[in-house]
């Protein structure tokens, strides 16, 4: 929570970006609209921050912005409102609003979060993505991912899959491939050795892979 003055002293100071919601102390469709934006940050790029401010705590700062009243999204640059929102304030209309006003990509940043392992970030990320977002062979491998680790397993294959993981955020799929082998010879772990290889997006690496262990 930040008053006017500390959002425009911290606007002034660098070249970042703020998504202000102007929020009311007793106000229940602001509190929706701040658990929308808490769901909506793991996928916001790191040069725009979400902030409150109180319409309460800066009344010489909300007639001058002619607020009316809230909730209501700001969108703040080196000092100066660049846009604002009321009238859709849902998670679709958010993210088309900072779309259009933004000057970088906001997409969801879906193989940064996988790569990092962050896999509780990158399904609040996959829940907020509309249908046609869905459709890009990144989203759906990341899916896949997630499917794969919410798999009810036990024993070796638990094992199997939970090194599977650790070693696949190396991103070195010649050595995760390699650990693999040794499982795809072994009764009962081929299935799920094969379906492991099949995650990893270097297809012509995991093609050779099979060739090799069947």
């Amino acid at each position: 929570m930040l008053t006017a003055e500390q959002l425009m002293a911290e606007s002034q100071s660098r070249d970042h970006w703020f998504l202000v919601e102007v929020t009311g102390e007793h106000c229940a469709p602001c509190r929706a609209v701040e658990q929308l934006l808490l769901l909506l940050k793991p996928s916001l790029d790191s040069r725009c921050s979400i902030v409150q401010v109180r319409s309460e705590e800066s009344p010489e700062w909300v007639s001058a912005c002619q607020i009316r009243t809230v909730p209501l999204l700001l969108l703040y640059h080196l000092g100066e409102e660049v846009a604002r929102e009321q009238n859709n304030l849902s998670i679709a209309g958010i993210r088309h609003f900072l779309k259009d006003h933004l000057p970088f990509s906001v997409e969801p940043q879906v193989g940064a979060l996988l790569k990092e392992g962050k896999f509780d970030q990158l399904r609040t990320v996959l829940d907020l993505m509309t249908d046609e977002e869905s459709r890009t062979t990144e989203v759906q491998r990341a899916r896949s991912w997630l499917s794969m680790r919410d798999l009810e397993l036990y024993g070796f294959e638990s094992s199997l899959r939970d090194t599977f993981f650790d070693e696949a955020i190396t991103g070195d799929w010649d050595r995760v491939l390699g650990s693999l082998e040794v499982a795809a010879r072994t009764e009962g772990l081929r299935d799920l050795t094969i379906a492991l290889a099949d995650l990893i997006p270097d297809r012509k690496l995991v093609a050779q892979w099979r060739r090799k262990v069947t």
